[in-house]
């Protein structure tokens, strides 16, 4: 009965966040009713759930999601996998409102913050597919909400080193989680949280690379993440590279791109079809393949600087479009809809490798996803436009830097190094390197932009914070000593009496 009490009380108390809650919690059980058992990614989903088969990271990408696939075979569901993930997006949710409650803001507001993360269409579909972003995500915002839970001069060492673990966790499920980190150990730096915090937090962070490249190391003989970032990084430069300019040696001009620029597809297109220069190499994803293609992109930056810097605008302002951009095709853009979760998108060979797949992790069945009206109708028709639109996540971006100039604003707020840019400053910072590292390092990608959406509702909710000015320290009386305990007021020498307030006077 008092169990019950209390949580009457709460939702008196919460009552729009809790609304807020269960409309989420609704949409995402129509999701898991109108496509079981859950949603395929083509080949990507193929890759992690081999990878959790063979106990064996993949060489294409890094495997991290894996671990949670194997943890949960033994129930042997992809329903159950999908399941998790939507009660990581509702985790995501309640972390935002809480730790914007804590640092002050209305619960109203602080409702409204998780919004996006709770009601948004494009969030609850990833959370149905089988890929890493909601992994990557939950752990990001985890990092995000044990660094802002407490200000810098009162962060406990453990949540310090809590989130730097969450974050180089994150990097094992998408390799956007290793700038992050480095950013955390650079806000702690510059707003000098001291040298034990920032050991803590680079000991952490490094456990679970180091655990991930030594499991790499077991399975393919050396230390790495992956042989793919030198290839993604070659086809970030298809787009612009020109070979008369850059100087190549010879063991690197078979990965020239034949076709003049303005012929050129979109950058990502360039790994995956088979008439690029990579299809030609012995090995797409071997190491050697790797570095001559990571070398052949560093000198094509080099050589063009401003080529390399177009490409990344070109990219990160498709971001902002108010429509969402049909990139790197249409046919591509259209595979985060749920009016085409059904779809079949691959050649019979690989349709082949979904069954076998499907089979080994479900012990025999068949997991082809399923749309069952009229859940999956009411979806689709809800997806047409309960989202958040390129043009918003602008505007949300800028709230949050105009909160951070705010802050700075503030009377010594640039000489304020503790708490410098308040508490928006590192979710502003990770939200923005979520958008900007993947355009930086491969190309655009549709849903590569909802992981950053939460980090970004933060910042832009700490917007509406009141920054405290410097001159408003707080008046912390003197320690007291052994000698001043139980001993009143009258009986101590006139020097220690508290002279704060005049003797109050008789009325006789």
């Amino acid at each position: 009965m008092l169990y019950l009490q209390a949580a009457l009380r709460f939702l008196a108390r919460n009552r729009l966040f809790a609304t807020l809650f269960a409309t989420g919690l609704g949409l995402r059980v129509l999701t898991m009713l109108g496509f079981p058992p859950s949603i395929w990614y083509a080949g990507d989903s193929i890759s992690y759930v081999t990878s959790a088969l063979n106990l064996s990271p993949g060489i294409s990408r890094v495997s991290g999601y894996s671990v949670l696939l194997v943890l949960l075979r033994p129930l042997h569901s992809f329903a159950v996998v999908t399941g998790v993930q939507h009660l990581m997006g509702l985790a995501m949710g309640v972390m935002i409102y809480a730790v914007l409650c804590r640092r002050g803001l209305p619960r109203w507001g602080a409702a409204l913050g998780a919004v996006p993360v709770l009601l948004d269409a494009y969030e609850l579909q990833l959370e149905q597919e089988i890929l890493p972003d909601i992994a990557f995500a939950v752990l990001v915002v985890a990092a995000v909400t044990l660094y802002a839970w407490w200000e810098d001069a009162r962060r406990p060492l453990w949540a310090s080193a809590v989130a730097a673990a969450a974050l180089g966790a994150s990097a094992v499920c998408w390799p956007v989680g290793l700038p992050l980190l480095v950013l955390l150990i650079l806000v702690m730096i510059v707003r000098r949280a001291g040298w034990r915090p920032v050991t803590a937090a680079v000991a952490a962070g490094a456990v679970p690379l180091l655990m991930y490249m030594a499991w790499y190391n077991q399975d393919h003989g050396r230390y790495a993440f992956n042989n793919a970032s030198g290839v993604f990084l070659w086809s970030r430069t298809m787009t612009f590279a020109d070979c008369h300019v850059i100087r190549l040696p010879a063991d690197e001009r078979p990965l020239c791109p034949d076709k003049p620029v303005a012929q050129r597809q979109a950058a990502s297109l360039w790994i995956w079809q088979r008439h690029t220069p990579l299809a030609h190499m012995r090995g797409k994803f071997s190491v050697r393949t790797n570095r001559l293609a990571g070398d052949f992109a560093r000198r094509a930056i080099l050589a063009q600087p401003l080529g390399y810097a177009r490409a990344v605008l070109d990219g990160f302002a498709m971001t902002f479009t108010w429509n969402r951009p049909p990139h790197p095709n249409q046919l591509m853009s259209e595979r985060y809809n749920f009016a085409l979760a059904t779809h079949d998108w691959d050649h019979a060979g690989r349709a082949v490798a979904i069954v076998r797949v499907q089979r080994a992790y479900t012990g025999g069945h068949l997991a082809d996803t399923r749309a069952v009206e009229p859940m999956s109708g009411f979806m689709v028709s809800y997806q047409r436009f309960a989202y958040l639109r390129g043009t918003m996540v602008g505007v949300l971006l800028l709230i949050g830097l105009a909160g951070l100039a705010r802050w700075l604003a503030t009377a010594g707020g640039y000489r304020r190094r503790r708490e410098w840019g308040g508490p928006a400053l590192f979710p502003w910072l990770t939200g923005l390197a979520i958008l900007l590292v993947p355009v930086m390092t491969a190309d655009y990608s549709l849903r590569y932009v909802v992981p950053a959406v939460p980090a970004i509702s933060l910042a832009a909710a700490f917007a509406f914070l009141r920054p405290v000015p410097v001159t408003a320290v707080r008046q912390v009386p003197p320690p007291r000593t052994a000698e001043h305990e139980h001993v009143p007021d009258r009986l101590r020498p006139a020097a220690q009496v508290d002279m704060s307030t005049p003797p109050a006077t008789s009325n006789n």
